[in-house]
């Protein structure tokens, strides 16, 4: 039985609300090469017109008896730390995981639909608050360093895995959907500003 819109599930660990079934859509990325100097700009491509779209069930870890608060705001505090830890569960609906999650009980809501909705657009939104918030944090770390050191931040290894590490995280919250149908077609382009001639 696929976990539905509303009900709360149990595992020997924690206790998940269930947002049910959902589309993930995972886009391409694509990172800048960086090895060529006094480069401007870091440029980072999200192509969702490439990306792949599934079915999953999607669980969210709550905090006792309440639902996170990203559900219902953006909260990039909240949505960062449930992120970082795993708290967002999207499972295949033939997985045999799901038979690690036992029925509790289900939540009353007015219109499941409509709530699931605003839901699964809550998490988009906190999704790419992250992003961006993310590369602002980046970018202040960018300026303070000197031309030269500034230059050549990406040609650290470390320092592009972390970006990519990054987006690869996060990259299956950014087009949550409920039909297939409804996924974004764009291309997102960010920039990191190295200072480069």
């Amino acid at each position: 039985m696929t976990p539905q819109f509303g009900e709360i599930y149990r595992t020997k660990r924690a206790t998940y609300f269930a947002i049910g079934e959902v589309v993930t859509h995972n886009p391409q990325l694509i990172l800048d090469n960086v090895n060529y100097i006094g480069k401007k700009n870091f440029v980072i491509h999200i192509k969702f017109g490439q990306g792949i779209a599934r079915k999953v069930v999607l669980l969210v870890k709550m905090t006792g008896e309440e639902l996170p608060t990203y559900l219902a705001r953006t909260d990039g505090e909240s949505f960062a730390a449930a992120v970082d830890d795993g708290d967002l569960e999207l499972i295949n609906p033939d997985d045999q995981e799901l038979n690690h999650y036992q029925l509790v009980e289900e939540l009353e809501t007015e219109d499941p639909d409509d709530e699931k909705i605003a839901q699964i657009a809550s998490i988009r939104e906190n999704t790419i608050q992250l992003v961006e918030d993310y590369l602002n944090k980046l970018q202040i770390k960018i300026d303070k360093l000197s031309q030269r050191k500034a230059n050549h931040y990406f040609s650290s290894k470390s320092h592009y895995e972390d970006v990519k590490d990054f987006l690869l995280l996060v990259a299956p919250y950014l087009d949550l959907r409920i039909k297939p149908n409804q996924v974004r077609q764009d291309e997102w382009r960010l920039k990191l500003r190295l200072g480069g001639q």
